[in-house]
């Protein structure tokens, strides 16, 4: 008997009733905040719209001067409301963040005026390094974004613009990008595990991780389409990057990395077969005639479905021009629509 009553004792079921008591619902306050938040966003994103949109309108009938009269009068205006009002915290995060987008509008204007003849990677680096001091200055998230895409540009351009013919300073270039979400990730990972970065902002977290992922599957794809690319360090970049996110989100049960780290390898593993066998022809010259039939629907599908008396339905596909596509290739392409065309 008593060790029927010790096992009772400690073999308590756990109390499953908190769960049924914590609200599934927003309350009247976080309704509040949600629509307080929202409604000063869509009003200010209304009224810029506005303004950009008039002065948009009537740009070509300003003079120069008037052109970028306004662009700093709005900009200086945005930094004194931030430096010596007492409105809150929000709305000066975000105002500094619009006066951001000013200062690449500035620059804009200034050489489109001017015709400097600047290249779109000296605008997008003198936008970047007037963002910094602001963006660690205000810690607003969205600004924290802003920054980290216009640096990432900044580089792509770099590469793109002006050593385009250096092949290794293109990978080079491109895979910093990646690291530089990558150790955004990280980095905002960890201080949401550690509780200082909020709940609110996970979705800075979500857009990061995405973008990191998204960034180094398009590189190996670009790598497996092109010709006599770099791959080893993409594929490095891949392999460690796609594994630790693998790790991490096992480890976190996080079903984001879990999902979209499978389905961006599925991706890439696709881009293999993605015009490989034409490509196989061209380079070894392979004397291999191709003829593609009508394939502008799942024939047999369709017909079995016809047959039991089914409507077809996700039967019917939409082709590229097949011809178009080996003279890209290039393979000689000919469409036949005849019997008297086929030689």
């Amino acid at each position: 008997m008593f060790v029927i009553i010790k096992k009772e004792k400690y073999m308590e079921k756990p109390d499953s009733s908190l769960l049924f008591r914590q609200p599934m619902y927003a309350d009247k306050k976080q309704w509040k905040q949600f629509l307080s938040i929202f409604l000063l966003a869509a009003g200010v994103g209304f009224t810029v719209a506005g303004i950009i949109f008039f002065f948009a309108y009537n740009w070509e009938d300003l003079p120069k001067f008037a052109k970028l009269g306004i662009v700093q009068t709005l900009l200086v205006t945005s930094v004194l409301l931030t430096v010596f009002t007492r409105w809150n915290i929000l709305i000066k995060q975000i105002i500094l963040t619009g006066a951001t987008f000013l200062v690449g509008t500035l620059f804009a204007v200034f050489g489109q005026i001017y015709q400097t003849g600047a290249d779109a990677y000296d605008l997008f680096l003198g936008w970047t390094l007037f963002t910094i001091l602001w963006a660690v200055a205000i810690r607003f998230t969205p600004l924290w974004l802003t920054f980290i895409g216009l640096l990432c540009t900044t580089i792509w351009l770099y590469a793109m613009q002006i050593v385009p013919d250096n092949q290794w300073a293109v990978t080079l270039l491109t895979s910093a990008v990646t690291w530089i979400c990558a150790s955004a990730t990280v980095v905002t990972e960890w201080m949401s595990i550690k509780g200082t970065l909020s709940r609110q902002n996970r979705w800075f977290v979500s857009l990061l991780s995405l973008a990191t992922i998204v960034h180094v599957t398009y590189l190996m794809m670009a790598v497996i389409c092109e010709k006599d690319a770099i791959v080893s360090i993409p594929l490095t970049s891949a392999v460690l990057l796609f594994s630790a996110g693998l790790w991490f989100g096992w480890r976190q049960r996080n079903l984001f990395y879990l999902s979209a780290i499978p389905f961006a390898i599925l991706m890439i593993l696709l881009s293999l077969f993605i015009l490989g066998d034409l490509e196989t022809v061209v380079q070894y010259k392979l004397p291999i005639k191709i003829i593609v039939f009508n394939n502008r629907s799942l024939g047999m599908v369709k017909l079995e479905m016809e047959v039991d008396g089914l409507p077809d339905w996700q039967t019917n596909m939409l082709n590229p021009d097949f011809a178009q596509v080996a003279e890209a290739m290039g393979m000689t392409g000919f469409n036949v629509s005849n019997p008297e065309e086929v030689l």
